[in-house]
């Protein structure tokens, strides 16, 4: 369990490093008339984003070699060639209206069908300013560890600020010369109230409701027994209205009113057992995880880093080996129920019967 963490924590550490260094400005998007894009056949090996747009087909970001455009046959990588600044994908989403965005560490990209446009970031005045919740909205993680929540109204790209976390004054006291913002966000989820949810570098989870920020902060949840810290990268809420927080110890049933207690708005919720057997750090489905689904049974699917993918039926667990020992690092199932994992440097792997295969656009 230690190497296994301590592995986790190594991850998650280069990634701020690499956020951390200064960016670049983004190339101006390409002629019209110039098709964009470059045709290839394999994929970049580090795959840490898989997002499906709304008409069904595929966007792969990689840590350090742009993005992946798969249309069901062909394949297609753009570059800052292309207009999309940054080769370094951090988050990808899209609107209703079938645009793309694409958070690199030089900015984020708008993808229209035809080119890719560099969102202005305008930094909210106020602590208030610019906080709304429009079912519209397109929410995206913008630089992990130096920036709030992002949030596109369809003509400006906001970056809010979240309240002060409960749990901050303790975080500075203790690393006063931390050079992360300890609420810098590294997710973000929508859950099926439409509430908007933001996981943090060290403060906790904050969750916005359209009128209120409030707070969640267990140290479990984002301090691995070792001691390292790799913030909240997962939030998922399963069907049954449980929340599952990073980790396989504990689910969460959540209120969605919000309780105030010493100065803070607060998260009311529950905890209830996780896995069965992973009560305890040595037990057995005990594990620290980066990113969760569900498949179309209702089943729930884990990236466990070193430790491949996990499925939770609600009644057992059963582990899966990645060729080559691959860190698992994102999963997602797609609109016809297939399951897709993305790995720190081993590429894309697809659920194939009863085993991941890695993926071929040939």
């Amino acid at each position: 369990m230690s190497i296994r963490i301590r592995l986790f924590a190594y991850v998650l550490l280069a990634c701020i490093a690499v956020l951390s260094a200064s960016c670049k400005g983004s190339q101006p998007a390409a002629p019209l008339d110039v098709p964009l894009g470059q045709r290839v056949t394999e994929i970049d090996p580090r795959i840490w984003e898989i997002y499906q747009a709304s008409n069904d087909d595929y966007w792969f970001g990689s840590n350090g070699n742009g993005a992946y455009h798969f249309d069901g046959e062909l394949l297609t990588h753009y570059s800052p060639a292309d207009g999309m600044g940054g080769l370094h994908v951090r988050d990808i989403q899209g609107d209703d209206e079938g645009n793309v965005f694409v958070s690199t560490n030089s900015g984020v990209f708008k993808f229209d069908g035809t080119a890719f446009t560099a969102l202005e970031v305008v930094e909210a005045a106020s602590p208030k300013g610019g906080w709304k919740l429009d079912a519209s909205d397109v929410w995206i993680v913008y630089r992990p560890g130096e920036y709030g929540p992002c949030r596109y109204d369809g003509e400006k790209l906001y970056a809010l600020q979240l309240s002060k976390s409960p749990a901050e004054d303790a975080f500075r006291a203790q690393y006063p010369r931390a050079g992360f913002s300890p609420s810098g966000v590294y997710s973000i989820y929508k859950d099926r109230r439409g509430h908007v949810w933001f996981g943090t570098a060290y403060v906790g989870l904050c969750r916005f409701d359209g009128q209120t920020l409030s707070w969640m902060y267990e140290e479990h949840l984002t301090t691995t027994p070792s001691g390292g810290a790799f913030g909240i990268r997962s939030i998922y809420e399963d069907r049954s209205g449980h929340f599952w927080v990073c980790n396989t110890r504990h689910r969460f049933k959540v209120s969605p009113d919000p309780v105030l207690f010493d100065g803070h708005n607060l998260i009311k919720y529950e905890k209830e057992t996780g896995l069965p057997d992973a009560a305890l750090d040595a037990d057995a489905n005990f594990n620290y995880y980066p990113s969760m689904t569900e498949d179309d049974a209702g089943a729930l699917w884990m990236a466990c880093g070193g430790d491949g993918i996990w499925k939770y039926d609600g009644e057992n667990v059963t582990h899966y080996a990645l060729d080559d020992d691959a860190y698992a690092l994102t999963i997602f199932c797609d609109n016809v129920g297939m399951l897709w994992v993305g790995t720190l440097e081993n590429g894309l792997f697809q659920l194939k019967g009863t085993a991941f295969e890695p993926f071929s656009a040939h």
